[in-house]
């Protein structure tokens, strides 16, 4: 009977493996989340694998993680409802590892949703106390219609570039700069030199980011030739791994060319072989397949079904927002 009363009052780790780890959960160690087994034995569970947690001090916190788990699934409206959840709990009494939990989920719920000045917010949060952790993750694209939003990330990413000298983040960091400058109007001349110590990197990662967004500069400078070839020379290094950035920008610049059909096919990659590896990202690049349908004079019907696509299954992601402005002003509903 005190086996199964222990057993029923510890805590829950589960990872997308569907590996389970049940005991106690004492706090953080590294980049992931310390649990002493009910064996005795004790384990770090990295965060980026880990699913669900569950803790019977917080309640909550089920409730939360199965709300998260449905609403990056597709079910939009239940990311609010963990929203509100995970909220409620950052009190000044929860422990480092929930915060820290919590930090971490709110950073995936804002940036799947392109909610871009909220995401900065909890990634600096986590930057300030976890900066390993802050590392591992990626910035969504600012919004383009948005002066004064951006300005005022730019100055707080400044502000915070000031202190992050070599910390593992401040890459990260300097890619978004890299990003509000290109939208405020900042030339390649001036957005170019933040990445020139990324480029020359040995962190994989670090090197592989700032290469992509060199294509993404060169190509928003109209420099669409240029950007090719930087492109083209990176395609051995990055590797499978951005397999799916790789069709994105081919497909972009085939679409400059006016290639439309080609660059439908590559757009067309990311929701048929990397469906989650960045929604954003995915529905981003059906809309651009879409668009480069109609160029091509494509059946109506068949486009329709992209913007469906984006709209239906990546939800409050920019790219179905615009999928379903397509739809209505092409006559869908």
């Amino acid at each position: 009977m005190l086996v199964a009363a222990a057993t029923a009052q510890a805590d829950r780790v589960r990872t997308f493996k569907g590996i389970g780890y049940d005991g106690k959960i004492t706090g953080l160690a590294g980049d992931g989340v310390a649990v002493i087994l009910t064996s005795g034995v004790s384990k770090t569970v990295p965060l980026v694998e880990v699913k669900e947690v569950s803790a019977d001090a917080f309640p909550d916190l089920s409730k939360a993680e199965e709300a998260y788990q449905e609403g990056v699934a597709g079910k939009a409206a239940r990311l609010a409802d963990a929203e509100k959840l995970y909220r409620g709990m950052m009190t000044t009494g929860a422990p480092q590892w929930l915060r820290v939990l919590i930090q971490w989920r709110m950073f995936k719920v804002y940036a799947d949703s392109g909610r871009a000045p909220e995401a900065l917010t909890a990634f600096l949060d986590l930057a300030k106390g976890e900066p390993q952790l802050a590392a591992g993750l990626k910035l969504p694209p600012p919004p383009q219609e948005a002066s004064e939003a951006n300005k005022a990330m730019l100055k707080k990413v400044d502000d915070a570039l000031r202190v992050a000298g070599g910390k593992p983040y401040a890459a990260e960091l300097k890619n978004f700069k890299a990003a509000l400058l290109m939208i405020e109007g900042g030339t390649p001349d001036q957005v170019l030199p933040l990445l020139e110590s990324q480029l020359a990197s040995k962190d994989d990662r670090i090197r592989h980011r700032a290469m992509l967004k060199q294509v993404e500069l060169l190509f928003s400078a109209g420099q669409a030739d240029e950007a090719e070839k930087k492109l083209d020379a990176a395609v051995p290094d990055l590797g499978e791994t951005y397999a799916a950035e790789i069709a994105f920008w081919r497909g972009r610049i085939m679409k400059e060319r006016g290639k439309n059909i080609e660059a439908a096919l590559e757009f067309m990659r990311l929701p048929v072989l990397y469906p989650a590896k960045d929604k954003a990202r995915t529905a981003e690049a059906l809309w651009w397949a879409g668009q480069a349908m109609e160029a091509a004079k494509v059946p109506r019907d068949e486009i329709l079904k992209v913007y469906d696509e984006a709209a239906a299954k990546y939800p409050g992601t920019p790219g179905a927002d615009k999928a379903r402005r397509e739809k209505i002003r092409s006559g869908g509903k």
